[in-house]
């Protein structure tokens, strides 16, 4: 086979990560609330996966993303790595909004169970996430991917370590 195929080239902005933000004086949900007012720079993996926070409550979050044809398997249908961080993005809102100041977390493990292929020619997928529980040390949460057509096409949980600032302030290598 010879055939070449049209060479497309996908751009995008982000702001660099500023984990200070998270250490400080405001919980996690005040945190989320500031994100999703657009008062906090867009985490870049958000940026990069073209994915955006559209709400948060307490133990609750939800993001939504479009599939496109830069996710594309070699199959034509959206890859699971692109659900696969769409469900955990939302998961991990959702345990960040239980988060008191000071708190940070750590993903223990991520599940994620697909019911159905997702195409480019679906429009809109929404990621929606729940705590199901909030302890000193551990958070899980559940969710699911739905579209447009009210169908669910993935679910997931996760387990998420608690941290205190020190246990997740960024360290300087050269200063090690």
């Amino acid at each position: 086979m010879t055939e070449r195929l049209d060479v497309v080239t996908r751009t995008y902005e982000y702001q660099r990560a500023q984990p200070a933000l998270f250490g400080g004086t405001m919980s996690g949900l005040e945190t989320a609330q500031l994100a999703l007012d657009g008062k906090l720079p867009t985490p870049p993996i958000v940026a990069t996966l073209g994915i955006s926070l559209v709400e948060v409550a307490e133990g609750h979050a939800a993001l939504e993303g479009s599939p496109a044809e830069w996710q594309c398997n070699q199959l034509g249908t959206v890859h699971g790595g692109w659900l696969s961080a769409l469900l955990d993005s939302a998961l991990g809102y959702a345990v960040h909004t239980v988060l008191p100041s000071g708190r940070g977390f750590t993903t223990l493990d991520l599940h994620v169970r697909f019911v159905r292929a997702v195409t480019v020619g679906l429009f809109r997928l929404r990621a929606e996430a729940q705590v199901t529980h909030a302890g000193s040390r551990t958070v899980t949460a559940e969710g699911r991917l739905i579209g447009p057509d009210a169908k669910v096409y993935a679910t997931g949980t996760t387990s998420c370590l608690v941290l205190t600032a020190r246990e997740f302030t960024f360290h300087d290598e050269q200063s090690s």
